[in-house]
């Protein structure tokens, strides 16, 4: 238990050294007397940490709320042991934001789902994860213009990523190619909103996105893009062939 506690510190005092996005506006967070006691403050530093994205806390009525109370269009994300199912209830404001979105993967994804099930009450657990519900994958649709993405990648994206593979001087060696990128998996996601995370939404700037920035906090001049021209560098990236990687990509969680 001791050993739990110190973590429990350690983690938080980790986040509270990570840098923020200086221009993201905080959504606030809270919990209905149906939560455990310290859930939250045990799994949110964990989730910050992955993430670096941080929700302001309040006691009630936060754009985000864990309660009892399902909607038609949410799942639990826990259930209480000897009590209630737990969901995560927003508000129609901050349903589908990119953080709001993150958020709910995370409490999906396996260190999520490990951060519930390890959260104890003298020695006990008290919560369980819900079960997580298969998806059934969507078809994608390819609407925008391969050439004008192309060209788009080549003077925005190529500063950090090898866009073409010809070009032996492009990119950063940190930051993965278009062609490696293009074997994920989950590639047509991490394309379409890219710029709804770190690093990339600290310098870029979508128009019509909903998310608002202030120019004048970005320490560089900010890359400026519309939601038509996203699509382009989409289809540019869906025209690529993918980079063999060999065996999959071990990532850390």
């Amino acid at each position: 238990m001791l050993i739990k506690t110190i973590n429990s510190m350690l983690i938080g005092w980790i986040v509270l050294c990570v840098p923020l996005a200086a221009d993201a506006e905080n959504l606030t967070l809270s919990a209905d007397p149906s939560v455990p006691e310290g859930l939250l403050d045990y799994i949110m530093p964990r989730f910050t940490l992955k993430t670096r994205i941080r929700f302001e806390r309040v006691d009630s009525g936060g754009d985000l709320r864990f309660g009892a109370d399902p909607s038609e269009s949410t799942s639990a994300v826990f259930d209480v042991i000897n009590g209630p199912s737990i969901f995560l209830i927003t508000s129609p404001e901050s349903e589908g934001q990119p953080d709001v979105v993150a958020f709910r993967e995370w409490l999906n994804s396996e260190p999520g789902r490990a951060a519930l099930s390890d959260f104890q009450i003298n020695d006990e657990s008290v919560v369980i994860p819900a079960a997580v519900e298969v998806a059934v994958a969507a078809p994608v649709t390819i609407i925008g213009d391969v050439e004008i993405g192309r060209t788009l990648s080549l003077s925005h994206c190529s500063r950090c990523h090898k866009v073409d593979r010809a070009d032996k001087y492009s990119g950063l060696d940190n930051s993965p190619s278009f062609h490696a990128m293009r074997s994920f998996d989950d590639w047509f996601v991490r394309f379409s909103r890219f710029y709804a995370v770190s690093p990339h939404k600290a310098l870029i700037i979508v128009e019509g996105s909903g998310i608002s920035k202030n120019p004048k906090l970005i320490s560089m001049e900010p890359i400026r893009l519309t939601l038509e021209e996203v699509n382009d560098i989409v289809a540019f990236v869906h025209s690529l062939e993918p980079l063999d990687l060999g065996r999959p990509i071990q990532a850390n969680p």
